[in-house]
């Protein structure tokens, strides 16, 4: 089972971390988890998680910052829906993920490979106002390291082909949408929001 991981030794205890993360735009849900684990049991990737969603809770609560913020359960939280939809707290769990995945990026928590997927996305969406997996792609590389491209291509290159032969892979950059200014400025505006929220 995935709650069963080993222990990480010596544990470090955070007493302002749930208070942190509580501090979120959807942290506060945490307090109303009741730890039944319907979560687990509706996680098409929980055996792949290192923890499961009301473990991770768990884990916050008690200021066990480190074991938390290095887990992968955030990373393999595929957005489906699933956890928030038998929840019977209601708790959205997906939502309470991205905010994790955001803080775990911030205090630089950034090893996996979809903590580095995550940036690439957000960085192309950013820029151009409308995502192009070219673009994508490069961003990812660049944040893996060039040193992992040989890995990356063997590993992508059977989808990226396909892709490619359905017409779903382009070569050039979209054009960007209308109304790109009043966007950009919305996503400054959030950014400065959240800093001064931060503060």
């Amino acid at each position: 089972m995935a709650d069963a991981n080993a222990s990480p030794g010596r544990l470090k205890y955070d007493a302002g971390f749930a208070r942190e993360v509580y501090g979120l735009e959807n942290g506060s849900y945490l307090k109303q988890c009741m730890q039944c684990g319907v979560c687990a049991v509706s996680c098409a990737t929980f055996k792949i998680m290192d923890y499961s969603p009301r473990r991770l809770f768990a884990l916050i609560r008690a200021g066990r910052k480190e074991q938390a913020m290095k887990s992968n359960t955030m990373w393999m939280c595929t957005s489906c829906l699933m956890c928030k939809a038998r929840c019977p707290r209601g708790i959205p769990i997906i939502d309470v993920m991205h905010d994790l995945k955001g803080l775990a990026l911030k205090q630089g928590y950034v090893n996996y490979p979809q903590a580095a997927l995550y940036e690439a996305f957000w960085k192309d969406l950013a820029c151009r106002g409308k995502v192009f997996t070219g673009g994508v792609i490069k961003n990812y590389v660049l944040k893996r390291g060039l040193n992992n491209l040989p890995k990356i291509i063997g590993q992508q290159k059977d989808v990226g082909l396909k892709m490619l032969s359905h017409g779903r892979l382009p070569l050039l950059p979209p054009k960007a949408p209308k109304g790109k200014k009043q966007l950009m400025q919305m996503v400054k505006r959030a950014q400065e929001l959240e800093q001064k929220g931060a503060k």
